[in-house]
């Protein structure tokens, strides 16, 4: 039994969540139009709550540990999985200073630009930003300090993303994901590209700052066949891009997601690893996060097949979550 509002205002996770319970006798009571939250109730009374992505399965303290991407590198380094070098920053000490702490200095003299600059707590990449000169970098940190407490100066580490789903020890998926990039056609600026491009939001600030950093504006006009990256990040939410690679995942990756996981007590995550390229042979994965919560709706946008993967997923989740 559900007790729901109109079917299309739903979210994903609901509408999977209510056809789930549908055929397991359980009932589930949305707590807002839009199923964002709610409870799931077995015959027996068990209940359990969900709000967002966010379930009854991982344990609170382990998911705000892999919130807090400083903490989370903590730990995965004192495990001897390898993570990007950081620097942790108070939005405090950013916001009421003309100069840079010289903490940050140091760091960025010592490991060298470019590097990134991100919220220490976020998701889907947002406010994630490439910065390569030490002017660029102030302002980054000077605007990011206004929206967040808590920040975090990190390596650019290059290579491959690819995002690894656990459960319980198992590889649910691995996907392997890609910055928003358009194509040239000698005729179009970037501008007009962008446009044309339904997945990547035309107003993001990020656009005029990363095509700056390689001698580009919105105003370029770039040759056929040219692909231009837009933004430093591959999260789908930006525009970017996926592909199933979980077939090809070799064992090595998949215990390095696993560790990940377990190292930070986590039954369910999902594993964000930097496969450095081919100039860099013998380099192991980086762990670039992990996500106690992750967000699936934009990989089921992709395609049928990325759909039928992002139901399969929640099917297993649904399955180990509601053992009543």
């Amino acid at each position: 039994m559900t007790e729901t509002f109109p079917a299309q205002t739903r979210s994903l996770v609901f509408r999977l969540l209510e056809t789930y319970c549908e055929r397991n006798g359980l009932r589930l009571t949305a707590a807002d139009p839009h199923g964002h939250a709610g409870l799931v109730e077995s015959p027996a009374g068990k209940r359990s709550f969900f709000k967002g992505t966010r379930f009854d399965l991982n344990s609170y303290g382990a998911a705000e540990i892999a919130n807090d991407k400083a903490y989370a590198a903590l730990f995965l380094k004192q495990a001897g999985l390898a993570v990007p070098t950081g620097r942790f920053i108070s939005g405090a000490e950013i916001r009421d200073c003309k100069r840079l702490p010289d903490t940050v200095l140091d760091f960025a003299e010592q490991t060298g630009f470019p590097l990134f600059v991100k919220p220490n707590t976020g998701r889907e990449g947002r406010d994630v930003m490439r910065i390569d000169t030490y002017h660029t970098l102030q302002n980054a940190l000077h605007i990011l300090a206004k929206r967040h407490d808590q920040l975090l100066l990190q390596e650019e580490v290059k290579g491959t993303e690819l995002r690894v789903i656990v459960l319980d020890g198992e590889i649910l998926a691995a996907i392997e994901r890609h910055p928003p990039k358009v194509e040239g056609d000698g005729h179009r600026t970037l501008a007009e590209l962008i446009d044309a491009e339904p997945r990547i939001n035309a107003t993001d600030s990020r656009l005029d700052l990363e095509l700056s950093q390689h001698g580009r504006h919105l105003e370029t006009v770039p040759a056929p066949g040219q692909t231009v990256t837009l933004l430093p990040v591959a999260n789908l939410s930006s525009g970017g891009t996926a592909r199933i690679v979980t077939s090809q995942l070799s064992p090595g990756l998949a215990a390095i997601a696993r560790r990940a996981a377990e190292t930070l007590n986590l039954r369910y995550a999902a594993v964000d690893l930097i496969l450095p390229d081919e100039r860099h042979p013998g380099t192991p994965a980086i762990i670039l996060e992990v996500n106690a919560a992750p967000g699936l709706s934009n990989l089921s946008r992709q395609g049928e097949r990325e759909a039928a993967l992002v139901e399969s997923i929640y099917a297993a989740l649904f399955a180990a979550l509601f053992v009543m």
